[in-house]
């Protein structure tokens, strides 16, 4: 088998599976009960939100919150601080988590501000803060590394220029594709007020996600009940889970510079071998929609996302299953539409273009040799699926 979508989710690794198999054995009571198993428990969810914000290089004024994914870390912050009147801006090349939070804000006629003219090839121009200020928006919503391009955003530049120009404006982030792929530093906080991870995307668990945010910002809770977390997110701690976000984000943030290193190679070999397939094929026309460039602060390698028109990207994705070779269309959140990417359109693509893509993402135990036999079996799917497409096209 060979996994190629590692945006959609990332195997565990076994060092987290034997944490939280033995935290499962040890750590069952509920944290907050007042009798010793219930303490003992909760003093290891302390420590685990003691050593995240560590790895993460968080500012001491920022609370930690654990959700049930990142989803849900998403819209408690959007929801929480904008609620139901607090105008919003966001590029709308987000998850849908990200941009149906922002719309949802249109039932109470608040309607959001998109910058999408402010886009230069998926990034937000540090301009478009003159656009914030001038609409009185209360929060901007980014996506630190896009799901679908791998694009990164310039988050220390645009939260540098809110500061100066519009200091009204809070900036969210959704960092749950950064994880592993970007190194975190004390700097880049220092114009962030709200940022989510998910620890299945890092190697983790499914089932819990992380809210970061400035605990000098009034957040309301989007579930009700118990009080805990600060009273921001009620319901009982998952201890295991927690556990094994934690040793999962250690785990990422130590490798992240040998993990780069070994991503890149596997972009460039992809890259390098797509551009050769293209020039060996004649009817094989390739269209990047990642930019093909080792720049870091502009592009994550562990992302290419391309186009091949006239053969359908979903046709070809289940032919290189038979194959034991998985890619990913894009969102494994809305996967099953039959509707173009917006993320796509978002940056230009032709319906057509959108619909003839494919999504590679890399992660850990991927090799030089999976991207060759990949691309050996991409060309044998292209070629015999492309007589009936180009039938398809010549007819219409």
């Amino acid at each position: 088998m060979i996994y190629l979508d590692h945006s959609a989710t990332t195997p565990m690794d076994p060092e987290v599976i034997d944490v939280m198999t033995r935290s499962m054995h040890e750590d069952f009571a509920n944290s907050g009960t007042v009798y010793s198993l219930g303490v003992e428990a909760n003093q290891k969810i302390e420590q685990a939100r003691t050593d995240i914000a560590r790895y993460l290089h968080l500012p001491s004024n920022f609370n930690l919150v654990f959700t049930s994914g990142g989803s849900e870390a998403n819209n408690l912050f959007i929801k929480g601080i904008s609620f139901p009147d607090r105008k919003v801006a966001s590029t709308g090349l987000d998850h849908p988590s990200v941009t149906e939070a922002v719309d949802s804000m249109k039932e109470f006629g608040n309607e959001p501000l998109h910058l999408t003219k402010f886009l230069e090839q998926g990034r937000l121009c540090v301009d478009a803060v003159t656009a914030l200020k001038e609409n009185r928006i209360r929060l901007l919503c980014l996506t630190h590394v896009n799901n679908e391009l791998g694009t990164v955003q310039p988050i220390e530049a645009i939260g540098a220029r809110l500061k100066e120009e519009s200091p009204q404006t809070r900036l969210f982030v959704d960092g749950v594709q950064a994880v592993g792929k970007i190194n975190y530093s004390q700097k880049l906080w220092e114009g962030i007020s709200g940022y989510t991870l998910s620890a299945h995307k890092f190697n983790g668990p499914k089932g819990i996600g992380l809210l970061a945010y400035d605990s000098r910002l009034t957040l309301k809770p989007q579930i009700h009940g118990g009080k805990q977390q600060y009273g921001i997110r009620s319901g009982t701690l998952p201890v295991a889970l927690i556990l094994g976000t934690a040793h999962a984000l250690k785990l990422a943030t130590a490798r992240v510079t040998q993990a780069r290193d070994r991503l890149k190679a596997l972009h460039v070999r992809l890259v390098s071998g797509l551009k050769q397939l293209e020039s060996e094929t004649p009817e094989l026309e390739i269209k990047f929609n990642s930019e093909p460039t080792q720049d870091w602060a502009r592009q994550s390698s562990a992302i290419l996302n391309f186009s091949f028109a006239p053969v359908e990207g979903e046709v070809l994705l289940h032919h290189l299953e038979e194959g034991k070779i998985f890619v990913g269309l894009g969102s494994a959140c809305s996967a099953h539409s039959k509707e173009p990417s917006k993320i796509l359109l978002g940056i230009g693509c032709s319906q057509e273009e959108a619909l003839c893509s494919l999504r590679v993402s890399f992660g850990a135990g991927n090799t030089l040799d999976q991207v060759d036999t990949f691309l050996q079996e991409f060309r044998q799917a292209y070629t015999a699926l492309y007589p009936a497409f180009r039938s398809r096209v010549v007819s219409t």
